[in-house]
C-alpha cells in the first residue's frame, strides 16, 4: 500500500466514491455530499492498494497561516486495522508542517476518537450531531 494523490480523471473518481460510500452512503445521502466549496484549494491523499484500488483518503485545508484542518478521512470499512489511517495522517500532517501549519484542527466522529488520540490529538470540546445521529468532537495536536 502506498501513500499518493489522486491525479487523473478515474483517481478523483475513485476517490470521492470512497469518501461516499464511508462518509456519506450509510446515513442515505446523496452522491455529491461528500464535497464541498474547499475541494480545489485543498491538499488530497489516498492510499492505494497493490492493485491501485483506493483504501484510504483524507483532506488537508488551510483554515489559517498557521492552522491546517483535516477533513474527509475515510478508510475502506473492510481494511480497519492494517494502518492506512496513520499513512494518510502522517502524509496530511507532513504536508502541513510544509506549508507553515503549526497545528491541525479536526472534528471527529465519536467512533473514530481513540484513532484520533492514538495519533496524538486531544479532544476540545464536544460540538456537534451529523444527520442527528453522529457526535463528534473537536480535536487539536500542535506540530
Amino acid at each position: 500500500m502506498k501513500v499518493t494523490r489522486p491525479q487523473t480523471p478515474s483517481e478523483w473518481e475513485a476517490y470521492y466514491d470512497l469518501r461516499w460510500r464511508v462518509l456519506r452512503a450509510p446515513w442515505n445521502q446523496p452522491k455529491g455530499s461528500e464535497k464541498d466549496d474547499m475541494e480545489s484549494s485543498s491538499y488530497h491523499c489516498m492510499v492505494v492498494d497493490d492493485d491501485g484500488e483506493v483504501a484510504g483518503t483524507g483532506r488537508l485545508q488551510m483554515n489559517s497561516p498557521e492552522l491546517a484542518q483535516i477533513r474527509y478521512m475515510a478508510v475502506d470499512l473492510n481494511l480497519h486495522g492494517k494502518g492506512i489511517g496513520k499513512k494518510i495522517m502522517n502524509a496530511l500532517e507532513e504536508e502541513a508542517r510544509s506549508r507553515g501549519a503549526k497545528s491541525v484542527f479536526l472534528q471527529a466522529r465519536e467512533i473514530a476518537v481513540p484513532f484520533y488520540l492514538s495519533c496524538g490529538y486531544e479532544i476540545i470540546e464536544k460540538t456537534f450531531l451529523l444527520y442527528n445521529t453522529i457526535q463528534h468532537y473537536s480535536m487539536k495536536k500542535n506540530l
